[in-house]
């Protein structure tokens, strides 16, 4: 803009009126020097640089109205309604309609020729719409491709969304039938092999013991490889979730392989399900798979009775099974073991406690854990 004003004001086709000019020619380059500066930050500062741009042509418009200062405004005018804030934008369109307006009256003013003043009206709504008509279409094109990009990244993120969600899905979908299909009948195979071993068989028949060794060793090996696998399903969809699988709502499983190994169980459940956290719905499911898993172990073919109730803050499990008299069938044999350690600390953590031990001719487990645990989750 500043080249094009020097090069009109070179060969002399600057003025806006039909009489000589008296300003001096310098004035006339520092104006258009000025307000050519200002245009250099209609991007960064619109509203501002066309304030300093409106002041200066005023100025021009008093000395004698110029094609480049004008030329310049137009530019300003321009890049505050695109650049400008929305409310920057408005009122510029506002304030040009009045720009044209009160101009077209003080031409009629001072010319008193209605002809002249309707044409300077014209020139000066033609000059002031055209470049906010411009401006405009292009915001307003910026604006829709900015709707649709965050329509876009919106469907993107929506989809991504979907997308989680079905992996989640389809991860605890093949957790849970690992649990209940695979799982099950692999502790099946751990309980009864176990109480095959412990039915007094060893020593009688080296080749069935050894078979039934290799089979205990084997399920238990792939039962805890598919409990790791169940574990990192899960953690993967599902974080937050300690072990969900492995609840109350399992303990069928559990009874199934004891009665399996011959073992009577007689079971009472009674929990709320809605109430009961996972954490503690878990826990007690742990606590009570190790004492049926002792159960069955050292009293082979005993009664088991498991109780398991839920009242206002707590729930309440119990399993207890007669104590056989023989050879290696003392209760010692598990009350001194890591399962029972790991009942104990799995109680405490969630703050409740344990007790196992024997009473008169019954071995008895007793646990209480507290609805509102305060310890931290599996």
């Amino acid at each position: 803009m500043l080249v094009i004003g020097l090069v009109l004001y070179a060969v002399g086709a600057f003025q806006l009126g039909t009489g000589p000019s008296s300003t001096p020619a310098g004035v006339r380059v520092a104006l258009l020097v000025a307000i050519a500066a200002a245009d250099t930050f209609r991007s960064t500062y619109p509203a501002a640089a066309l304030t300093v741009g409106a002041v200066l042509t005023a100025i021009d418009l008093a000395l004698g109205p110029t094609v480049p200062v004008w030329l310049v405004l137009s530019d300003l005018v321009y890049a505050a309604v695109l650049y400008g804030r929305p409310r920057v934008s408005r009122a510029v369109c506002y304030s040009t309609g009045a720009a044209v307006v009160v101009l077209t009256a003080a031409a009629y003013v001072g010319w008193q020729d209605g002809r002249a003043a309707a044409a300077a009206g014209i020139v000066l709504a033609l000059f002031f719409t055209t470049p906010v008509w411009w401006a405009l279409a292009i915001r307003r094109h910026q604006e829709v491709a900015a709707a649709e990009r965050a329509r876009a990244e919106s469907m993107r993120a929506l989809a991504e969304a979907d997308r989680a969600a079905a992996v989640a899905h389809e991860r605890n979908r093949m957790a849970r039938d690992l649990h209940d299909v695979i799982a099950s009948h692999l502790s099946a195979i751990a309980i009864q092999s176990e109480a095959a071993l412990s039915r007094g068989t060893t020593g009688t028949d080296p080749t069935l013991d050894n078979v039934l060794t290799a089979i205990r060793a084997g399920s238990v090996a792939a039962l805890d490889e598919m409990r790791s696998m169940i574990d990192l399903l899960r953690a993967e969809s599902d974080p937050d979730d300690p072990g969900a699988p492995l609840r109350l709502s399992d303990l069928d499983m559990l009874i199934v392989g004891a009665r399996a190994a011959g073992s009577a169980v007689e079971a009472s459940v009674a929990t709320n399900p809605d109430t009961l956290t996972s954490v503690v719905d878990h826990a007690t499911y742990r606590i009570a798979q190790e004492s049926i898993t002792n159960a069955v172990k050292h009293a082979p073919r005993q009664k088991i009775s498991i109780t398991i109730q839920q009242d206002a803050d707590a729930v309440r499990l119990r399993v207890h099974n007669p104590i056989p008299r023989g050879p290696g069938d003392e209760p010692s044999a598990a009350s001194g073991g890591q399962g029972l350690r790991n009942m104990t600390e799995r109680a405490q953590l969630l703050g409740g406690r344990l007790h196992a031990g024997a009473t008169q001719d019954c071995w008895i487990v007793d646990s209480v854990l507290p609805l509102e645990s305060r310890g931290a989750s599996e």
